[in-house]
């Protein structure tokens, strides 16, 4: 468990590629304590919640609130389990979210909807701190919704600026690497622009603004790269940009890449094997390539960030001895369809001497 901000508290998923972030917000004053639990994830992740509970409000049962983003099983598997062993907590979401939760079986009594709510501020009459909800319109679903803790100046953003696991290294907290991971997932998940750069434009509007984003997946973001990442996300083409300006583009690199693959198996036919497995099994997280028996039929994310997603494997699994040789398959199968290869795979492979002369 690791604090992030005043009585915030992050609890990760152990997966390497991919993990699930769940959130705990104790709002004390004096005696009196409301606990605050945010997408408590799924089964696996129950054990863990509870644990957490014990330690940081004596027993599970003391949870008031469980905040849901949005309705994915990742983030809403749990309720049920929740509420039984809470019996006096409630949900508190969107109504388009609770709409959905409604579904499990839960309680009408138990979902409360944040629309109403003036400003969507509210101030906790037990213990005085004001908390708002802040609305991610189709980032990725139509009700998603942020939670910003005013006290700790931590904003819980659900899927916004979540992020498959690109940085190296321990910890919790983003870095330059983080933003690759950031910008794949939201070239999958989120339709178009314009849904990012209105969720941006609502959060530079938050007044104090965040020093913390926290969201469901990947590395929790602070300091200097909250502005750099909200700059960067308001920029990006994902979904349908992506669709419309990039699919005649994909559909030459997808020829190139089959093409590629034709002449690895001839030449490298367990390296080809090998690569074909790591394309369409990228742990836990979504492959990025569409593929129909042994042919890739689409792509999910940018041409560039698609080569280099290749290479970088190919990189990693091939011998040194064979690299230079599946470099040059590799470029001549782009340049068969009319693609200029990235510099960053032209560059020759830098071996490391052997003997001071």
């Amino acid at each position: 468990m690791e604090t992030i901000g005043r009585n915030f508290y992050l609890l990760r998923s152990g997966e390497r590629d991919f993990h699930r972030n769940i959130y705990i917000k104790v709002f004390r004053k004096e005696e009196v304590q409301l606990v605050m639990v945010m997408d408590p994830g799924t089964k696996l992740d129950l054990e863990m919640i509870v644990d957490a509970m014990r330690e940081l409000a004596g027993c599970v049962e003391n949870l008031d609130i469980i905040f849901l983003s949005h309705q994915d099983p990742d983030v809403s598997a749990n309720v049920l389990a929740l509420l039984s062993l809470a019996p006096r907590a409630v949900i508190i979401s969107s109504v388009d979210t609770l709409r959905l939760i409604k579904m499990y079986g839960v309680d009408e009594k138990k979902l409360k909807g944040v629309e109403p709510i003036s400003r969507r501020i509210i101030t906790l009459k037990k213990t005085g701190h004001k908390i708002q909800f802040v609305p991610a319109y189709f980032c990725h679903f139509r009700g998603s919704t942020m939670f910003f803790d005013l006290e700790s100046r931590v904003l819980y953003s659900g899927d916004f600026l979540a992020g498959f696991n690109t940085r190296k290294g321990e910890g919790v907290y983003a870095n330059s690497e983080s933003w690759k991971g950031i910008s794949i997932f939201h070239q999958i998940y989120m339709p178009t622009r314009w849904a990012l750069q209105e969720t941006v434009a609502r959060i530079t509007l938050l007044n104090p603004m965040p020093e913390v984003i926290a969201p469901q997946h990947g590395d929790v973001i602070k300091g200097e790269l909250v502005f750099e990442f909200l700059n960067k996300i308001s920029r990006l083409e994902v979904g349908l940009d992506l669709m419309k300006k990039f699919e005649p583009e994909k559909k030459l690199l997808s020829s190139a890449l089959n093409d590629f693959l034709r002449s690895l198996g001839q030449k490298f036919p367990l390296l080809r094997k090998k690569l074909l497995k790591d394309l369409k099994e990228v742990g836990n997280f979504t492959p990025l390539f569409v593929f129909s028996n042994e042919k890739i039929e689409d792509i999910k994310v940018s041409t560039r960030d698609a080569l280099e997603y290749v290479w970088n494997t190919l990189e990693r699994i091939s011998p040194l001895r064979d690299l230079e040789e599946i470099r040059g398959l590799f470029g001549m199968s782009l340049e068969k369809f009319g693609l200029t290869p990235p510099s960053w795979i032209l560059e020759e492979v830098q071996e490391e001497d052997l003997f001071e002369l």
